[in-house]
């Protein structure tokens, strides 16, 4: 190893480490103090930092402690994928011995796909960020997900009663059939569904009513225009001259009818933004100000009246217990 490499080198080679560390260093304290730093290093920059392996060399470098702790990327390589492995194994055993004494309980799962690009399945309870299932699969189906979340639970005294993700039809099948848990679309969903029913026929009204105003506009500066090129001719052009005061009060009226039709078409955009956000408000289940559950009640008395309605009988995240369902597949019949 580097450290006895070192040891057996002459001490011409040790001329980056200070004499006083030397003698500390090839003592077992000082083996175990150096592994310890190259564990730490590890564990912050590539596990908690979501660095890699290339950092914890460079650290090692900059620091000094190259002198002494193999700072190639094949060692560094190997420890971390030693120290990941001690993780998992840790991590497995501490599920297993925490479960014995976990009193039972209901949960929320929020469950989603990534692509790597192999399809990755993931879910996770939202109250504590843990990690429920992260897992690789052929594919995405109902059964996959169901099977693969059975699995992850194995063992733990929990029961799913909802399931948030997006809209997914594979998604919906395994939380309401397999589960047979409620339902509950993620914010983002639920705002992006009434967002593509209102928001290119509002952009389309605001961009009509703007190129009526800049056509007004551009009409009013070309009588301006003509008006001050008539004044500016010599010799004076002979006859009555055109009702030039006229066309540009015409002009100037056309240009503010178009501002007033104008209004109505941008605060129609606005409004329809504000009850987005306001609808993405009153999804959440819980109060972020006072940390009281939503309700039906309260979520109606909150709303704007436009958006009252919609509240009244859109489907909404659960606030109060249910009855616990297992999340094995329902059998067939």
């Amino acid at each position: 190893s580097t450290l006895q490499d070192w040891r057996r080198a002459r001490p011409t080679e040790q001329t980056r480490l200070p004499a006083c560390l030397v003698t500390d260093f090839a003592t077992p304290e000082g083996v175990r103090w150096l592994h310890r730093r190259a564990l730490a290093a590890h564990v912050t920059i590539t596990l908690r930092g979501g660095a890699g392996v290339r950092v914890v060399c460079a650290c090692l470098e900059l620091s000094g402690l190259s002198a002494v702790i193999g700072a190639s990327d094949g060692t560094q390589q190997a420890l971390n994928v030693a120290l990941e492995a001690a993780v998992v194994a840790e991590a497995q055993a501490q599920r297993a011995e925490l479960a014995a004494g976990m009193a039972p309980r209901q949960m929320v799962a929020g469950e989603d796909e990534t692509f790597h690009p192999e399809v990755c399945l993931v879910a996770l309870e939202p109250i504590a960020n843990f990690i429920l299932l992260e897992q690789y699969a052929p594919d995405r189906t109902a059964a996959t997900w169901t099977q693969a979340l059975s699995a992850a639970l194995d063992g733990l005294p929990v029961a799913v009663i909802q399931g948030t993700s997006d809209e997914a039809t594979a998604l919906r099948r395994h939380q309401e059939g397999d589960c047979q848990a409620h339902h509950a679309p993620d914010r983002f969903h639920v705002q992006h569904e009434v967002v593509k029913a209102t928001r290119l026929a509002r952009a389309r009204q605001v961009k009509q009513a703007e190129a009526q105003v800049a056509a007004a506009e551009a009409h009013w500066q070309a009588e301006r225009a003509a008006e001050q090129a008539s004044h500016a001719q010599r010799p004076v052009p002979r006859g009555r001259p055109p009702a030039f005061a006229q066309r540009i009060q015409t002009a100037l009226s056309e240009v503010a009818r178009a501002a007033v039709e104008q209004h109505p078409a941008t605060a129609r955009q606005e409004e329809a933004r504000g009850l987005v956000r306001e609808r993405g408000q009153l999804y959440r289940p819980y109060d972020l100000d006072t940390g009281a559950a939503h309700s039906r009640q309260n979520r109606s008395r909150d709303a704007s009246p436009r958006s009252g309605a919609a509240c009244r009988t859109s489907p909404t995240p659960l606030t109060s217990p249910r009855v616990p369902m297992s999340i094995s597949p329902r059998p067939n019949g």
